[in-house]
């Protein structure tokens, strides 16, 4: 507690000697209990603002967008978007289908060469995670005026490789109702995202062995979130590689590796370090608090990856009717491993979460041993 609080505690169990009769004075704990609670409240509003603004600005950059292109394109949890100051060259990393996009409209398209393809792939090769968020209008706007320090490319191809990609492009053409666009699209190499994954594993080993955390679990969740795209975002909205919600898991999270709970920006949740950290201490809690009724380790395993989607208490309403885990984990406890996870993909409520329990699950033999 802080001293000014401590003095103002003081005050406070002095002046009930003059409280009416009946009246009983607020005691230290019971102080310090509301004092949690108006903090609480007060991160919860900061959040909804956050959200409010973070979906105000992005309807807006998609209404700037609707005036050139007839399809906009924003960046989601597996493609990444950026484009040039005057909205007609269009850059795109889909992590999911790996490969990029080049696409051109307006005066772009009409003087559209091969030297001006080769600059742009370049400009994608060569993008940071910093220069990204810098160059992004959205983000900018709403998720933290500080930028992330990391250098780190957002692609992960390799500078080497441009002329061997460029040589398997294949250029489409097509006329909209905004008028002519011109896409290159760029295959990149079949082990793509193993490359991509591998290079994240020594961050994820050392946060999985602190939040004693398997570091197979974290790769799986990472891949089947954003396939390592570090700038991956959503609407929800949610950031970076283990897609952190700043107003929900994040709060758990902060108060775990923090000591108290914090709304963090987009900028901060887009630094690889700090989200594995954060996504591998919420797995912890998901874990060791709020599943630890689950017995079996395997069921409570299942249990935890349909929670890291949809939270403890939809999994356990998922078994009970409720969010009591401790009502659901009787039933849990009673049934197979194998009976678990066949409840979990049929019982529930989403079927978002059903299908990401059967993707994370058959991801996780890729990363066993790791």
């Amino acid at each position: 507690m802080k001293r000014r609080d401590l003095l103002a505690l003081s005050v406070s169990l002095c002046t009930g000697l003059l409280l009416p009769a009946g009246a009983r004075a607020e005691t230290g704990f019971e102080r310090y209990q509301r004092l949690q609670r108006e903090g609480a409240a007060s991160i919860q509003q900061e959040w909804i603002l956050y959200r409010q603004a973070y979906l105000a600005a992005y309807k807006d950059y998609q209404n700037r967008l609707g005036r050139v292109w007839s399809r906009p394109e924003l960046s989601d949890k597996k493609v990444w978007v950026e484009y040039d100051n005057r909205l007609q060259t269009r850059r795109v990393v889909d992590f999911e289908h790996n490969e990029v996009r080049l696409s051109f409209t307006g005066d772009d398209a009409a003087r559209l060469s091969e030297a001006r393809i080769r600059a742009e792939f370049e400009k994608v090769v060569q993008a940071s995670i910093r220069q990204s968020y810098q160059q992004d209008p959205l983000l900018n706007k709403v998720a933290g005026s500080q930028p992330p320090s990391s250098s780190q490319g957002v692609s992960g191809i390799r500078q080497a490789d441009i002329d061997a990609l460029l040589r398997q492009a294949k250029q489409q053409q097509q006329n909209t109702s905004k008028g002519k666009v011109i896409t290159v699209t760029i295959p990149l190499q079949a082990n793509a995202l193993p490359a991509r994954a591998h290079s994240y594993l020594p961050l994820v080993q050392s946060a999985a062995t602190k939040w004693q955390i398997s570091p197979a679990l974290v790769m799986a969740i990472m891949q089947t979130e954003s396939a390592f795209n570090p700038m991956a975002q959503s609407h929800v909205p949610a950031f970076g590689l283990m897609q952190i919600v700043p107003g929900s898991a994040g709060r758990d999270a902060t108060k775990k590796v923090y000591g108290k709970e914090r709304l963090l920006s987009g900028a901060e949740l887009f630094k690889p370090q700090t989200n594995i950290e954060l996504g591998c201490a919420y797995l912890h809690i998901l874990d060791r608090q709020y599943l630890n009724a689950v017995t079996d380790p395997q069921s409570r395993l299942y249990c935890v990856i349909a929670a890291y989607n949809t939270g403890a208490g939809n999994v356990a309403r998922a078994f009970s009717g409720n969010t009591s885990v401790k009502d659901a984990a009787r039933r849990i406890n009673a049934m197979s491993p194998k009976q678990v996870y066949a409840h979990l993909r049929t019982q529930l409520k989403y079927e978002e979460t059903r299908n990401y329990v059967q993707k994370v699950t058959a991801a996780l033999a890729q990363y066993q041993g790791q």
